[in-house]
């Protein structure tokens, strides 16, 4: 990938204007991000794009985030208090935005689970990470 000498930052294209180097990222999802930092073995995330050079389109390609926290259709009791939010995503996202039907709920890390006090209902949760890419499913809250 392109990154920017002066900071260090992702570049969709060498468009002439700044001086960069080639760089190898790994591009892991997020659970494994997180196996590998429990097992000491650090991997290099990429880091994210500079803005204001075309990037907005191109930090947009790649796997929107899974939800597996909570799963699908799944019918959740509120006398659990929380239900966790966790999901799926690539190595380059740094946050989470969550959000039940158009509520926001809150933002997480992409190895952290966001925890969210639901009162009964039918919804539609969403996860939006940082690039704009969003996966959502139904649940329902009794």
């Amino acid at each position: 990938m392109l990154v920017d000498v002066a900071t260090g930052l992702r570049v969709p294209i060498d468009d002439g204007t700044r001086q960069l180097k080639r760089e190898v990222y790994e591009f892991w999802p997020g659970d494994f991000l997180t196996l590998f930092e429990q097992a000491g073995i650090p991997r290099r995330v990429p880091p994210p794009f500079l803005p204001d050079t075309g990037s907005e389109l191109a930090s947009r390609v790649g796997q929107k985030p899974i939800i597996v926290s909570p799963n699908s259709k799944e019918i959740l009791l509120v006398s659990k208090k929380t239900i966790p939010l966790r999901a799926k995503t690539d190595a380059d996202v740094r946050e989470i935005f969550w959000f039940a039907g158009k509520q926001f709920v809150g933002k997480a890390a992409p190895n952290q689970v966001l925890e969210w006090t639901a009162v009964a209902g039918d919804y539609e949760v969403t996860a939006l990470d940082d690039h704009g890419r969003a996966g959502s499913h139904s649940v329902v809250v009794r």
